[in-house]
Parts: C-alpha cells; sequence; structure tokens
C-alpha cells in the first residue's frame, strides 16, 4: 500500500479520485449497485455525463457532519486511533482508497451514518441486508489495498436511540483475486480506452443515433409542437368543467329534497352508488397474520405505462449540457422504472 498525502474533501483528493478506481466504486463495476449501472460510472469518468450532484442530499449532508463522532465512538469502543488516509495499490495503483480510518494494525474500518430506514434493516437483516451486501464489496477493496486480513463496516446512527451496528469482515482472498481486482482492472482499462462496456435497457438512458436520430428528431418535435397546442385547450376544457359542475350545483339545490327533474332539455338524476370494500382494512382486522410478502402471490401482473415530459427545449447552436451524453444508445442510471424517491441514501458515495 502506497500513503498519498492529500486531504480529503479537497479539489485535488477529487481529481485523484477521478483518475482512479475507488472503492465506493467497485459494487458499481461488478453490477451489485442498483443506484449506478457500470455504463454510468464509466461515462461519467470519461465525461460523457456529469456525475450527480449530491452536495443538497441531506444523507450525504448528515454523513459529513457526523463522521467525526462516529469514527471517536469507534476508537473509544475498540480502544483504538483510526487515522483517516488515503492510499494506492502498492501493485495496481490505478486502484485507489480514501479511508474512513486504519486502526493500529492496519486495518481498514469503513463508517456509515445511516437513515434510520436502513439502520433498522441491518439491524434486522445482518449480513442479508441490501446496505451490507453493498458495503461489503467496498470493506473488501479497502482490505485489498491495505494488504490487511480483516476490516470493518459500521452502522453508526450517531444516536442516543440506536447502538453501532458492527461487522468484523475478513478477507475473501479468492472475491479479491478471482472477481474484484480483475474486474476493476478491466474497467480502468475501459474508461483509459474509452471502450464502453454494454448500457442496461432498463436502467440506462437511450440516446437515438445516425437515422434512428433523425426520426426521433422529427417525432419529439411533432409531440412538443402538439402538446402546446394542446395545453390551451386543456385550460379552457377544465374552465368550462368548472362551469358546468357550478350549474349542476345550482340544479340539484333547487330540486330539494326531489331525486329527479326532467325540464328544458335537461334530465337531472339524484342516486346513491354503493360504495367499494375496503380490502386492506378488512385484511388487517380478519387476518392481521398475514405479511405484505404473502398478498405478492396474488398481485396481478404489472402492465407498462408510459409517461412524457415536456423538458426545455435546447438553443440551436448552442452547447450541448455538461451532463447529456454525446454518443449513442445511452441512458442515464436510474434506481428502478418506477417513480424515483426524492433524496435516496447514496450507498457507496463514500
Amino acid at each position: 500500500m502506497k500513503i498519498v498525502n492529500l486531504s480529503q474533501r479537497t479539489p485535488q483528493w477529487l481529481a485523484w479520485r477521478a483518475q482512479g478506481v475507488t472503492a465506493s466504486e467497485a459494487a458499481v463495476i461488478l453490477g451489485r449497485s442498483p443506484y449506478q449501472t457500470p455504463w454510468r460510472l464509466w461515462a461519467e469518468k470519461t465525461g460523457q455525463c456529469a456525475p450527480a450532484d449530491l452536495a443538497d442530499n441531506p444523507f450525504v449532508q448528515r454523513g459529513l457532519a457526523l463522521e467525526d463522532q462516529a469514527r471517536r465512538g469507534f476508537e473509544q469502543r475498540h480502544d483504538t486511533l483510526l487515522l483517516p488516509v488515503c492510499a494506492e495499490s502498492s501493485v495496481h495503483p490505478v486502484l485507489r482508497c480514501s479511508f474512513d480510518g486504519l486502526n493500529d494494525v492496519g486495518e481498514p474500518v469503513e463508517l456509515k451514518i445511516p437513515a434510520q430506514k436502513t439502520w433498522e434493516a441491518v439491524a434486522s437483516q445482518g449480513a442479508d441486508s441490501q446496505a451490507y451486501r453493498l458495503y461489503w464489496v467496498q470493506v473488501q477493496f479497502q482490505i485489498a489495498i491495505a494488504e490487511a486480513a480483516r476490516g470493518w463496516l459500521v452502522f453508526d446512527p450517531v444516536s442516543d436511540q440506536a447502538t453501532a451496528l458492527e461487522f468484523e469482515i475478513v478477507r475473501d482472498h479468492a472475491f479479491i483475486e478471482q472477481e474484484l481486482i480483475p474486474a476493476c482492472l478491466r474497467f480502468a482499462e475501459a474508461v483509459r480506452t474509452r471502450q464502453e462496456p454494454p448500457p442496461d435497457p432498463e436502467r440506462d438512458r437511450y440516446i437515438a443515433d445516425g437515422e434512428a436520430r433523425m426520426h426521433w428528431e422529427r417525432w419529439s418535435s411533432h409531440y412538443r409542437d402538439t402538446a402546446r397546442r394542446i395545453q390551451p385547450i386543456e385550460a379552457e376544457l377544465k374552465a368550462l368543467k368548472g362551469q358546468l359542475a357550478e350549474a349542476q350545483q345550482a340544479l340539484v339545490e333547487l330540486m330539494g329534497d326531489f331525486l329527479l327533474a326532467e325540464q328544458d332539455g335537461l334530465r337531472v338524476q339524484r342516486y346513491r352508488q354503493q360504495g367499494s370494500v375496503d380490502y386492506a382494512a378488512a385484511l388487517a382486522e380478519l387476518h392481521p397474520e398475514l405479511e405484505p410478502a404473502q398478498l405478492e402471490a396474488y398481485r396481478r401482473p404489472a402492465s407498462e405505462r408510459v409517461r412524457v415530459t415536456l423538458k426545455e427545449e435546447p438553443v440551436t447552436g448552442s452547447p450541448e449540457p455538461a451532463d447529456a451524453p454525446r454518443r449513442r444508445r445511452r441512458r442515464d442510471s436510474a434506481p428502478d422504472t418506477t417513480e424515483p424517491a426524492t433524496a435516496l441514501e447514496p450507498f457507496g458515495y463514500f
């Protein structure tokens, strides 16, 4: 291991990280991260896409604010000192680590400040939890760089209401030598030679190229123009429906207790419609022992939906935005194909 004299979170540190493969990227490279694809990471490192800006993410802000407290907590519990350092592999310098801390015997300690939901999942599921599985890869990478026999993964919410969850992670020599290091070196070479990995059709963003680009431009222009024409019509329709509702309410009030009226070209009928059964409430009351997972067997097949969002139309002749891919068949990563949640906890960010 070669120590690199850099202060973490500085511009020099960011540049150093960008020129190599880091521990937090290992799970992505192996295809184990649900939050980023190998292609997206490659695109960011080759300048095809801008990295996501996590500066305002509350989980990131909280992690940075409480990391020192979590470090002191581990030091007190284990009667040791943790040295936060940057290092490169002595064999493969392109493989790099920014350690939260190396203890007195050179073992890496990875500190996580989890959200309550993540902490509860780790507390109940342990090594089977998603967070543990993702960060296990990160710690194995750190163990490899530190040339250590083991490392530590710590989930410390830094809270009086919850204790730190600590996992001793033993070096997995076969995983490191046969899977982790080869995959990371291949990825580093792909970045150096700009040989892109295949995009994931379900998680990366399609970008038309060649003849498809011309068709896409034609149909997208047609869609935008049509949508703009529809907008004032929809606004007028909404106003007219409001007027209908107002007139209907006035007619019903005039009818008093009568259920039917027919006069001047209008038939107005009042009726009651039976309410639907609240099956969720019924199940909760009649069979409280049922777990949500048991109901999945009765879920109807998923159906595909399409959502089209009108974006700012690019100005003709202006340079391409920094975060837009410049090559063909590209996608930006997404957690999944459902509506994304806000402020996702950034697994593997540090």
